[in-house]
């Protein structure tokens, strides 16, 4: 497997691994909603940091907007508290997801304007995101601990989507 979708494939793996560990919290009475997801997003930032860093001399900067649109999210959090009204923490996810769609939108039109055939896998993968991020930003009105499971579960779908295109990528290149 090439270096680029090794990592890539690494970085989405952390992903999933950060959804399952956000799962299990509430076994553990661990149920600040607010602290988990500052985390989160925090984490997922640091991971497509890390992920752009490893890869700079491949000239790809997706990870670095998903990273700022991480930063934006965690400076919204400063002024929106999102403890007592559950339709804050689905604004600011709606945010967020807004800002990564449009990374994911960008990546999707490098691959067309090379005339890779991934494009169409990232758009695919795109509207997948939208669709489930809209699906969990619907569904966080309940308590914090199922907001808790709501949001583990939204990114293993995100870090399972995201191992599509490395896995894909890698089938392409053996052709």
């Amino acid at each position: 497997m090439e270096k680029k979708n090794l990592i890539n494939f690494i970085s989405s793996l952390v992903v999933v691994l950060i959804g399952a560990i956000v799962l299990i919290l509430p076994i553990f009475k661990i149920e600040n909603i607010r602290l988990i997801f500052i985390l989160m997003i925090t984490a997922y930032g640091m991971v497509n940091v890390i992920k752009n860093l490893v890869l700079l001399s491949n000239k790809e900067y997706s990870g670095f907007s998903s990273a700022i649109a991480s930063i934006v999210v965690l400076i919204a959090l400063m002024f929106i508290e999102i403890d007592d009204n559950p339709w804050n923490l689905a604004l600011i996810l709606f945010i967020w997801i807004i800002l990564i769609s449009l990374t994911k939108l960008k990546e999707a039109d490098y691959y067309h304007d090379r005339k890779n055939k991934l494009w169409l896998i990232n758009i695919v993968n795109l509207l997948l995101f939208i669709l489930t991020g809209i699906l969990t930003t619907l569904n966080l009105c309940c308590t914090s601990d199922v907001q808790i499971i709501i949001l583990g579960f939204f990114f293993i779908i995100n870090g399972i989507l995201d191992l599509m295109i490395p896995l894909v990528n890698h089938l392409l290149e053996k052709k």
